[in-house]
């Protein structure tokens, strides 16, 4: 099985955006959480190393029986190895052992992300008599679902659980282990498999020395890129005002002589509004004159007048 390491160098930005996936399409889990430095986010960081599995046994008595905790790895796996002792298929010890339910629990994946996509692989169960089953059911699954009673749960059973009321088979049956349900035919060994939640195309990050290392190189070559880039952008905004300066130039004549006729064209006009108004001026001007004169003359003769009296 080829795995694929996380990419850690994810920007806080893209892992908003991966939050806004919807539930109805399968994820990957690197697009929710992933492995990050404490100094870079202790949350995200925490989240992501909370996922982990468990397994879990119960005999046609129902008793119930789990494992220890398996943890998740920087690449989005985790390995579980469940031993189920004699005694716990066959409390009598009479060599009557069943088979009700085992399998495996996976907790604390994110609720909002389901379903996600998963890779199992190496799932079987070597007998305590050294005989092994391969579970290629449980090999087949490339979807974790929400299970009702809470994580995604790989259920390993001889038979289908039927709801009694509805009918509906609520979990089905594995088909390599149909008929242990009988006396006898189930008496413990290892339950093992290997789920991988890193299942997408993220790149490789390189392998270095140092706990840190890897996230460094990360950081350098997101830095690279960035002045990469802003050189680019200098170097075309460049190319730009060349090229803009130089239509300037070729066409500079052409409007300059646009120019000069339109404000020919604007003068001329003002030009003519100016003796318009000049010649208004002038004939008010005229008008207002001549009243004047014949108050003068009206005024003369009433003087003369009064002389003659």
């Amino acid at each position: 099985m080829k795995l694929r390491r996380i990419f850690v160098g994810m920007t806080a930005a893209a892992l908003a955006l991966s939050m806004t996936i919807s539930a109805s399409a399968a994820t990957d889990l690197y697009d929710v959480a992933y492995p990050a430095s404490v100094e870079e986010n202790k949350e995200i960081n925490d989240k992501f190393y909370s996922v982990g599995a468990m397994g879990f046994f119960m005999s046609q008595k129902w008793n119930w029986n789990q494992s220890e905790w398996f943890g998740i790895d920087e690449e989005g796996v985790i390995k579980v190895s469940f031993s189920i002792g004699a005694p716990m298929a066959d409390t009598t010890m009479s060599g009557k052992g069943t088979l009700g339910d085992m399998g495996i629990m996976l907790l604390n994946l994110p609720d909002e992300g389901y379903p996600y996509n998963i890779e199992i692989t190496d799932a079987k169960f070597v007998a305590e008599d050294g005989t092994e089953t391969v579970l290629d059911s449980v090999n087949s699954i490339t979807e974790a679902t929400l299970d009702p009673e809470g994580g995604f749960r790989v259920h390993i059973r001889p038979l289908d659980e039927v709801d009694e009321e509805t009918g509906e088979v609520k979990k089905k049956a594995c088909p390599e282990v149909a008929g242990w349900d009988q006396e006898g035919a189930f008496n413990g060994g290892v339950l093992s498999m290997t789920l991988n939640l890193n299942t997408g195309d993220a790149p490789a990050a390189d392998s270095g020395e140092g706990d840190n290392a890897e996230g460094e190189k990360d950081a350098e070559k997101a830095e690279e890129t960035k002045k990469e880039t802003k050189e680019e952008k200098k170097e075309e905004k460049a190319a730009d005002d060349k090229t803009a300066a130089s239509d300037t130039k070729t066409t500079g004549g052409d409007t300059a002589g646009a120019g000069d006729t339109a404000n020919a064209a604007t003068g001329s006009g003002n030009g003519g509004a100016a003796a318009q108004q000049q010649e208004s001026n002038a004939q008010t001007g005229a008008a207002s004159n001549a009243i004047l004169a014949a108050m003068a003359m009206a005024a003369a003769g009433m003087v003369a007048s009064k002389k003659r009296k």
